[in-house]
């Protein structure tokens, strides 16, 4: 649906629903999923800590060296006078070297743990990049995150700002701006507080994209004058957040796909009581909709998104994502 750098898209994602696109239904029960604070992401990863590579090497005076990375070599190394070594992360490596006079050596532990599938991050917590503005189609990274510009007719602009985005918006047809994580993770949960001032039609809450199979999805939690997705009958509902979620699948063949081929389907869930801060639990959704048989492919993006359709507008967004 949307045809901009980077990414190939072709812009009629609102359109669908205005137009009554065909729809897929698929009959499932109502479904409720805990809420973030009994969410199943694993936001922690565990760590070891394990020896590094050599030590410090040979001297003729008193030295000392800091293993890297990997396997671990030996610690401490020969010296005519004191060494002493100490090993990085990584397999733990022997202990102190021989030495014509006192040496020591720090060995290392086991090997580090692996880190959890969970918790992809944010952007630090504080950023000092100045704010970046485009007026124009455009892709770019910004304290973190990456941020795109896409509209197809009329104009606007987004910022990037330290804590998140702001977009603008005049006489358009579509438009998208967005900040986020590319690929991001199903584990996200993202916090936001919006000043979302649309004149007409417009969309507030969680995008992005997958591939094999190719899907195009929405988590909506405000809108303008029009309740998307419209055009189709629910599939279900999911519980998530403080609030209920009508679920939709929209089956499209009149776009281009992020691989620039393949007709990607919609998938949406959107919030019967539209509100402008929160938290969205990802999870919620994306295991909602696989249990519905909404199968989704490799992550490409978890994006906070303002989307505008035949409209005017303005909208400052702070967020963060863990």
């Amino acid at each position: 649906m949307r045809v901009a750098p980077l990414l190939v898209y072709v812009s009629a994602s609102v359109a669908c629903g205005l137009l009554a696109c065909n729809a897929e239904r698929i009959v499932g029960e109502d479904l409720e999923v805990p809420d973030s604070s009994s969410s199943s992401s694993s936001s922690s990863s565990s760590s070891g800590t394990g020896g590094g590579g050599a030590g410090g090497g040979s001297s003729s005076s008193s030295s000392s060296g800091t293993g890297g990375g990997g396997t671990g070599g030996a610690g401490g190394g020969p010296s005519s006078s004191s060494s002493s070594g100490t090993g990085g992360g990584g397999t733990g490596g022997a202990g102190g070297g021989s030495s014509s006079s006192s040496s020591s050596g720090t060995g290392g532990g086991g090997a580090g743990g692996a880190a959890g599938e969970g918790g992809a991050g944010g952007a630090p917590d504080t950023c000092t990049t100045s704010e970046q503005s485009v007026c124009s189609n455009q892709t770019g990274d910004h304290c973190g995150f990456t941020y795109q510009l896409w509209v197809d007719q009329g104009t606007g602009c987004l910022t990037s700002t330290a804590d998140g985005f702001s977009v603008e918006w005049s006489d358009i047809n579509n438009l998208l701006g967005r900040k986020g994580l590319r690929p991001g993770s199903g584990n996200q949960i993202v916090t936001y507080e919006a000043d979302f001032q649309p004149n007409g039609n417009a969309y507030l809450g969680v995008y992005g994209w997958t591939k094999n199979p190719n899907v195009e999805y929405y988590i909506v939690d405000g809108w303008g004058t029009w309740r998307p997705p419209g055009g189709t009958r629910t599939m279900g509902t999911v519980t998530s957040d403080g609030g209920v979620y009508e679920i939709y699948r929209i089956d499209r063949s009149d776009v281009i796909g992020i691989d620039g081929v393949n007709a990607p389907p919609q998938f949406w869930s959107v919030r019967m009581q539209k509100r402008t801060s929160g938290t969205i639990t990802v999870a919620n959704h994306f295991d909602a909709w696989k249990s519905l048989g909404m199968n989704m492919g490799t992550l490409s993006e978890v994006s906070m998104l303002v989307e505008g359709y035949q409209s005017s507008g303005r909208a400052e967004v702070s967020f963060s994502m863990r």
